[in-house]
């Protein structure tokens, strides 16, 4: 039996989905896996530690966050990178001694470079992949010893040629996504608003909702906020004035609620666009965190796969120009269908096991 071994990374929701998403597909395939949050193995709370930390430059020093993001694009940075990759060896050790896997796979450049450190010290047999989970290859992922990255479309796959060893490859698969997210057609409208506020900081939630109130009434508006528990109920508040406003926690209905949807307005997270793409589901992004996630709305927008508004007067216009003209939504929708991205999981299982190694499951 071919062994997984999947390494994800708990900062955002969209390494843990991604590798959810892999298990439920390796699984239901034949194989057996095993999902870790490589940042549980560490002490002291560390991925409490990290996601607080993370929140907070967010919300009250965004041009820092750009700042550092900038500095780990300069070369010399790999020097750190490498150090921290070496001072998790043993963590990686016990991993591999315990799982024996075949196949490790990584949702996040942490354990990776771990691994790859791991592998290039020990001269270990496992096949090491990677999975990119945004729109961007930040040059953080080029690691050398990986012997295959993921992708999320073809555009990227010249951002990672550096890393590889001669025997390495890259496959522009897409992001994957739950078996849920499939492709609908969307009517010429714009009666229905899914709003996805996780990570929206009071001062962007305010602007999102002085634009809602310049909207119709006939207009419903869905708000998602996941498990930020005080924007719930901050939401639940105003919707007791609003008949048009439902606002919902956490939920595992979020494909069924983006079928149902004629526009998504959200940040632009790797995964969230995925699964936007997945059901072809026209798509406005707002408040992107500095960095990658920039790099995210600005492909949206090269690939005309996307809007993105970049104030609340941009919000405000881009509303009213699909309110004005719905085929521009359906134009959005046909452009993401030709992405195919539901079949992102199926591309990753149709690379990963060569077909050698298919013989011997």
């Amino acid at each position: 039996m071919h062994n997984v071994l999947i390494l994800t990374v708990s900062v955002g929701n969209g390494h843990n989905q991604a590798a959810f998403n892999m298990q439920q597909n390796l699984q239901a395939s034949g194989y057996t896996v095993t999902t870790i949050d490589f940042l549980q193995l560490q002490r002291y709370g560390l991925p409490n530690l990290l996601s607080k930390a993370y929140k907070t430059l967010i919300e009250y020093k965004p041009s820092f966050f750009r700042q550092i993001c900038k500095i780990s694009e300069i070369e010399t940075f790999d020097n750190v990178k490498y150090m921290l990759a070496k001072t998790n060896q043993r963590a990686m050790g016990r991993l591999v001694q315990k799982y024996q896997p075949d196949t490790i796979l990584c949702t996040h450049f942490f354990p990776l470079a771990a691994a790859a450190a791991y592998k290039k010290k020990y001269h270990s047999s496992f096949k090491l992949v990677g999975i990119v989970t945004d729109y961007i290859v930040h040059p953080i992922w080029d690691v050398a010893y990986v012997d295959q990255y993921f992708v999320a479309h073809p555009a990227l796959v010249d951002q990672l040629k550096s890393a590889l060893h001669p025997s390495g490859s890259i496959i522009p698969s897409g992001i994957p996504v739950g078996s849920n997210f499939t492709p609908v057609a969307h009517s010429a409208s714009l009666n229905n608003i899914l709003i996805m506020t996780n990570w929206q900081t009071d001062e962007t939630m305010l602007m999102i909702l002085n634009v809602l109130q310049t909207l119709p009434r006939t207009i419903h508006i869905t708000f998602v906020t996941g498990n930020d528990l005080p924007r719930q109920k901050q939401l639940e508040k105003i919707a007791i004035y609003h008949q048009n406003y439902t606002v919902i926690g956490f939920t595992n209905q979020v494909a069924s609620l983006m079928k149902k949807s004629d526009l998504i307005i959200t940040k632009p997270g790797g995964l969230t666009i995925t699964e936007a793409l997945a059901t072809a589901t026209p798509i406005l992004v707002f408040s992107p965190i500095p960095g990658i996630e920039e790099d995210n709305a600005r492909f949206l927008e090269q690939e005309h796969l996307g809007c993105w508004a970049k104030c609340e007067d941009d919000l405000r216009d881009y509303i009213s120009t699909f309110l004005k003209n719905p085929q521009q939504l359906i134009s959005l929708s046909q452009n993401m269908l030709v992405q195919q991205s539901s079949l992102a999981s199926s591309k990753i299982l149709d690379h990963l096991i060569s077909p050698v190694e298919l013989v011997a499951l």
